[in-house]
């Protein structure tokens, strides 16, 4: 109950991220910089923490480090599923199902098995300002919570450094 509670209360947070962290532009040369952004962003937690990025179905990032392996890639896998499926962050997905009372299967009709998505944080879609989703990140070895606020270190960092927020 009290992370039911916790996703309810942060509901307009996570909104407001997925609402807040749109590109202007992007490019392949960018994918680079955001990686190392995420992973500046990861090593500031206790932790390994593991980060992928995505453009289209192309994986174009990718950062294990030790202590992270196959149990990270399937985490990442099926956070990377939920956002694709539905355009959100995994975090903002999950937030939703708790005010709503619902679950993931409520919400994916036909969904092929419910083992390939997460309704947790540590996933986000890279979505220009026009809103076209083009892309996925995602962190993933802590507690969801924790994935989540590592990602979003990584994206502020990121927009930061252009001047694309303050």
């Amino acid at each position: 109950m009290e992370r039911e509670q916790m996703l309810k209360e942060n509901y307009a947070v996570y909104l407001l991220q997925d609402q807040t962290y749109r590109f202007p532009s992007f490019g392949r040369e960018d994918v680079w910089e955001l990686g190392c952004d995420l992973v500046e962003s990861c090593k500031t937690f206790d932790g390994p923490l593991a980060v992928e990025i995505y453009i289209g179905d192309v994986m174009m990032f990718r950062y294990f480090p030790p202590e992270t392996g196959t149990l990270h890639e399937m985490w990442l896998g099926r956070k990377r599923s939920t956002v694709r499926a539905l355009g959100k962050s995994s975090m903002l997905v999950a937030a939703e199902l708790a005010v709503n009372g619902q679950t993931i299967t409520d919400v994916v009709p036909g969904l092929p098995k419910k083992d390939d998505y997460a309704d947790c944080g540590g996933g986000f879609p890279l979505r220009m300002q026009d809103g076209c989703v083009f892309g996925f990140a995602g962190v993933s070895g802590m507690a969801d919570t924790l994935d989540h606020a590592a990602l979003i270190g990584g994206l502020d960092r990121f927009f930061r450094r252009r001047g694309w927020i303050e």
